[in-house]
């Protein structure tokens, strides 16, 4: 390494990564609660920013800042533009293993939750009608749960769902996934969703994903199906799952993404059928530390080359 390398850390992280970064070769700067604007204006010159996905870089960021590399500490990458990223060289550094654990934990928290009634129970006994039973709950055990996306956080999910004794159906685009999990039963994706019990999404938001679970497929979700979404929020068509809670013809929800974040539909905090998380499906402590580590580690790999 001929240069030292300048690293912006723009967002308020865990710095345990920061181990593996040898001062020798790494200049380090935080820099938090600023906009990529203010970043841009105080002119500050750096070959690495470290960011978290509620950190949308767009071209005219790109353009402008001069970095080398974008760093997410996140596995998904839909909040940078790619494309501008392309076009200037810009190398993306985002964390696989990171959060897988701690989002598919979440996504389990949201089907038990949901499965054991544990809203209305507790606002049963803060109403002082501890007696009240009178509202359906059910077991796991022998459901089918259709996991949609079996990668890193999708295949955790899967073996989660085979400890508590639950049928899975799969499916997935990647040949490659599908021959790793040759054990799983994977379907075409409208026998999934007109058959499971409980639907959960573990797909990346993309231009192909975008409004995924389309209004047409969204119907195709039985009566008594619930439907977990800790992926991204515009993977599903919002305005249809609300019409569809709200008439009843889906059981329930459990949703931790929404299209517009911070800002949702409010229409969502009118249903009693959805129990809503505000994205933190992934953010533990443990996973922000692990991802932490992920991210340093590859950044320090990358100018190794």
């Amino acid at each position: 390494m001929k240069k030292k390398i300048k690293i912006l850390i723009a967002d308020d992280i865990s710095l345990s990564g920061l181990k593996y970064i040898s001062k020798k070769n790494f200049t380090v700067k935080k820099l938090f609660n600023k906009t990529n604007k203010e970043i841009l204006s105080a002119g500050l010159f750096f070959n690495v920013i470290v960011i978290k996905s509620s950190r949308l870089t767009d071209d005219t960021f790109i353009r402008n800042s001069g970095v080398e590399v974008i760093a997410t500490c996140s596995k998904g990458i839909d909040h940078i533009d790619g494309d501008s990223a392309k076009k200037n060289n810009v190398k993306i550094i985002n964390s696989d293993n990171g959060n897988y654990i701690s989002t598919g934990e979440h996504t389990f928290a949201l089907i038990l939750s949901i499965a054991k009634q544990m809203k209305t129970s507790e606002k049963k006994i803060r109403e002082g009608n501890f007696i009240d039973r009178k509202y359906p709950r059910y077991e796991l055990y022998g459901k089918k749960i259709g996991v949609i996306g079996v990668g890193k956080v999708g295949g955790y999910v899967v073996r989660l769902a085979k400890a508590f004794g639950m049928q899975v159906l799969a499916n997935d685009i990647d040949r490659k996934v599908i021959k790793k999990y040759s054990g799983l039963r994977f379907v075409p994706l409208e026998y999934l969703l007109k058959n499971s019990d409980i639907v959960t999404l573990h797909i990346p938001l993309n231009k192909k994903n975008e409004n995924f679970l389309s209004r047409d497929r969204l119907y195709l979700l039985r009566k008594q199906a619930v439907l977990i979404n800790t992926s991204r929020g515009k993977i599903v068509d919002e305005i249809t799952l609300i019409s569809l809670l709200k008439r009843k013809k889906i059981f329930y929800a459990g949703i931790d993404v929404f299209e517009s974040e911070p800002y949702i539909n409010r229409n969502f905090l009118h249903l009693d059928n959805v129990v809503l998380t505000n994205h933190i499906a992934g953010k533990t402590l443990e996973s922000k530390e692990r991802t932490s580590c992920e991210i340093f580690r590859k950044i320090k790999e990358y100018y190794k080359k």
